[in-house]
């Protein structure tokens, strides 16, 4: 990951994170630390007091990409009254109605907008994440479905014929049927656990059971039926 975006696959491909949306706290104290700064300028420069104000729109913009509407309009207000505050207590009092207004307009309407298009930005990215959640689900139920099919296909059908060797009197070939299908069995379903619960598979509850079960019939005969 790097310090500006992290990238994280899908389906669709790559998808690139800002930083300030991996990290909201650390894009909080960076806009307080720039209100604080322009805030400072403003007060230190007399003769272009008004044009450092023009800086607010740094701090508003970072909060509302970061925390959305919310956080736009939030911004918006800070940085309006800072502004007021050192027009006030500090300036020589030249800004008309008209300036104060321009500033209260652009201050808000760049902190809601923004922040509004980065709701609905996080809003779909959502819907899409939700979306593709809800099609891997579709996906893994088609393929257990398919793997239940092949499974009844290839083993019961298999069982099915051993029991029946059996009811004619032909053990060994039943019993070497059982075998063939127990290894593909396992093979099976080995195929579908992941490798840390394979590796486990020897002392799971179902093995124990059945090595309890044929303990009961020394000899390597058959249960009777």
């Amino acid at each position: 990951m790097r310090a500006s975006v992290a990238v994280s696959e899908n389906a669709d491909g790559p998808r690139t994170w800002p930083w300030y949306r991996l990290y909201p706290g650390k894009a909080i104290a960076i806009a307080v630390g720039l209100f604080v700064a322009v805030s400072v300028l403003d007060w230190f420069n007399d003769g272009s007091g008004q044009a450092i104000a023009v800086l607010y729109v740094l701090p508003i913009s970072l909060l509302a990409v970061t925390l959305g509407e919310r956080g736009g309009l939030t911004g918006a207000t800070s940085g309006f009254a800072l502004f007021a505050v050192l027009e006030i207590e500090h300036s020589s009092g030249d800004i008309d109605v008209t300036g104060w207004v321009v500033r209260a307009v652009a201050m808000f309407l760049l902190g809601g907008l923004l922040g509004r298009a980065t709701d609905q930005t996080t809003a779909s990215e959502r819907a899409a994440q939700a979306e593709q959640q809800q099609r891997c689900q579709v996906e893994e139920a088609n393929l257990r479905y398919t793997e239940a099919l092949e499974i009844n296909d290839s083993l019961l059908q298999q069982i099915v014929v051993a029991k029946w060797m059996v009811e004619q009197g032909q053990p060994k070939p039943a019993a070497e049927l059982l075998a063939e299908t127990i290894a593909r069995g396992e093979r099976m379903v080995a195929g579908l656990l992941p490798a840390r619960v394979t590796s486990r598979a020897d002392s799971s509850p179902a093995i124990r059971s059945s090595e309890q079960v044929l303990a009961r019939y020394p000899g390597g005969g058959l249960p009777p039926s």
